[in-house]
C-alpha cells in the first residue's frame, strides 16, 4: 500500500491527454510512467539525449546532474523525466 510519504501524486499532460498517477519517491518519472503503461517519450534514460524533456507546471522535483539543460532551461521549469524524482506531494508535468 502506497501512502503520501513514499509517493507523490502527479498530473501529467501527455499528447493532449491528462493522466493522474502515483509517483514513488525513489523512481524517476520515466520509469513511473512506463510502469503505468503510458507512452512516455524517452531514449537513453541517462540524461544525455533530451527526448524526455518536460515542464514542471506545479510542484518541485529533484534531478540528477544533467549536461544538456542550461540554467535558463531549469529556471523555466524544464526537467529531464528520466532523471527527475518528486520532492513535492502534488505535481503537474507537461510533455
Amino acid at each position: 500500500m502506497t501512502n503520501s510519504s513514499d509517493a507523490a501524486s502527479v498530473l501529467i499532460d501527455l499528447y493532449g491527454t491528462r493522466h493522474t498517477i502515483r509517483w514513488p519517491r525513489r523512481a524517476t518519472l520515466v520509469d513511473t510512467m512506463i510502469t503505468a503503461g503510458l507512452d512516455v517519450p524517452y531514449s537513453c534514460q541517462e540524461g544525455r539525449c533530451g527526448s524526455c524533456a518536460a515542464t514542471v507546471v506545479r510542484g518541485k522535483v529533484d534531478m540528477a546532474t544533467c549536461d544538456i539543460l542550461e540554467p535558463a532551461d531549469l529556471a523555466d521549469g524544464l526537467i529531464l523525466a528520466c532523471q527527475a524524482t518528486p520532492v513535492s506531494d502534488d505535481l503537474h508535468i507537461e510533455f
